[in-house]
């Protein structure tokens, strides 16, 4: 059964009156934490203090998977409505920008420690995790700081490319880690532009044009990276400026992103190019409250995760379908990059609160 049919069959099973959650819903496992479709297309997690920063979609297996900052647990939301743990390695501490890697079987796992936004003076960690995607066996663990670093770490984001190798952002030193599919690491581009106040690089993927996107969050910077010259980099010239942190490129070229904007409102942002990612322009946006992290997506559709960093102990946590609005921008010109810089805090100084779903 798909996902927007469960929403509606819970929601059919209530007379709703204002904003009230669905019922659970019977399952045949025992679940450490049950999900409940809400009448919103948006699912709840109730698993208090995770703080689910990142989230991907097994299309295969039907499920999303999100981990954890507090405990470094991947767990997996079945279409079903279950929640349970998929991987529970003791050496995972904090996980973040989880991907699935179709092709190669395997989920792709940043390793890393939010330790470090509580104590300035902590180094850090980033390393990266590979696990067959079917039977959550680790592949490889690798410890990227020990490659390189230039002072603090913590690996926020991964994508992979067409021959199997990763690619992982270190948000406090200005490193992008290459990771071949035998889990050997290499620094693949460093540059002192990929550093930025509070937060650095961010979110990152893959195009199979033969590039990679990645974004500097407290820049609110978005930079084109060749695989085969890394370090040929430019500047995407955004039709108007915003912080990165998770983002997907889709199927048809589409890059979908959680942003903060310069009005410091937060949104899911479509954004489109015509002409290889020289420009890029926002085509559609939806907002979402102030408590996202990042997204994924599911047959085509953005769905964003609420992690509220800021509250350690949140009761629950909701994946939500990005209902994008569209908008008029004028297309950019070329090589004019964004002159104003949207205000981006810290990932851990997120101030949404979680709500009853609905």
């Amino acid at each position: 059964m798909g996902l927007k049919r469960l929403i509606v069959t819970s929601v059919a099973l209530l007379a709703l009156a204002g904003s009230v959650a669905a019922p659970a819903l019977a399952q045949d496992a025992t679940p450490e934490a049950t999900a409940e479709m809400g009448a919103a297309e948006q699912i709840v997690i109730a698993a208090p203090g995770i703080r689910p920063e990142g989230v991907a979609y097994d299309a295969v297996g039907g499920r999303f998977l999100f981990g954890s900052l507090s405990e470094g647990t991947i767990r997996q939301m079945m279409d079903d409505g279950t929640v349970t743990p998929f991987i529970e390695d003791p050496e995972l501490i904090s996980t973040t920008g989880v991907h699935v890697d179709e092709v190669g079987n395997r989920l792709l796992v940043p390793n890393t420690d939010a330790a470090v936004f509580a104590d300035p003076a902590a180094v850090g960690s980033a390393g990266l995790a590979a696990y067959d995607l079917t039977s959550g066996e680790r592949i490889f663990m690798v410890d990227l700081a020990a490659v390189g670093s230039t002072g603090r770490n913590f690996a926020n984001d991964v994508t992979v490319d067409g021959e199997g190798n990763a690619y992982v952002t270190n948000s406090f030193s200005p490193i992008i880690y290459k990771v071949d599919p035998e889990g050997n690491a290499s620094i693949f581009a460093q540059d002192d532009r990929f550093t930025a106040p509070n937060i650095g690089l961010n979110g990152i993927d893959y195009s199979p044009n033969g590039y990679l996107l990645a974004a500097v969050a407290g820049a609110s910077k978005l930079y084109k990276i060749p695989l085969d010259d890394p370090t040929n980099i430019s500047e995407v010239a955004l039709s108007e400026p915003f912080g990165i942190d998770g983002m997907v490129l889709a199927e048809d070229g589409t890059l979908y992103a959680v942003a903060a904007l310069s009005d410091l409102t937060q949104a899911v942002v479509s954004v489109t190019s015509d002409d290889d990612w020289a420009t890029g322009t926002v085509t559609a946006r939806a907002q979402t409250g102030g408590g996202a992290t990042t997204l994924a997506l599911r047959d085509g559709e953005p769905w964003y995760i609420n992690a509220y960093l800021s509250n350690p102990d949140a009761q629950q946590y909701e994946i939500v379908h990005a209902e994008l609005v569209p908008v008029a921008q004028e297309v950019p010109e070329p090589g004019a990059g964004a002159t104003a810089e949207a205000t981006m805090e810290a990932p851990m100084d997120a101030t949404a609160e979680p709500t009853a779903s609905g």
